[in-house]
């Protein structure tokens, strides 16, 4: 890819998404205990319910990969069946390749 995009003269660039495993949903309920230390006195018996994947979750790279996949879609990039990592994008003789490696995206196009 960055030899087309070398080839082409596309514009390139990269960015990192932090905290990425934060934005995926869980669809099932999840509790855990409060971290020792981090338990306020009058909640110290009480046990916390998960919203959002965290990082150690088995299920938090599925679903940081679903809302990543979801929210690429409503931007308008299609991705390609051959490969699940590429997105990309077309209007008339404009394109954007989105190349995704778990939170890190390389964007390259006109």
């Amino acid at each position: 890819m960055l030899v087309l995009t070398a080839l082409k003269n596309w514009h390139i660039s990269s960015l990192d998404v932090r905290s990425a495993y934060l934005y995926g949903k869980l669809d099932e309920e999840i509790y855990m205990e409060f971290p020792e230390g981090f338990a306020p006195p009058h909640l110290k018996n009480k046990v916390l319910r998960l919203l959002r994947a965290l990082c150690r979750l088995k299920q938090a790279g599925l679903t940081w990969w679903n809302e990543l996949n979801e929210s690429m879609r409503e931007l308008g990039f299609e991705r390609l069946k051959t490969d699940a990592s590429l997105f990309i994008y077309k209007e008339g003789n404009q394109i954007v390749v989105a190349i995704i490696y778990v939170d890190d995206a390389l964007f390259c196009g006109l």
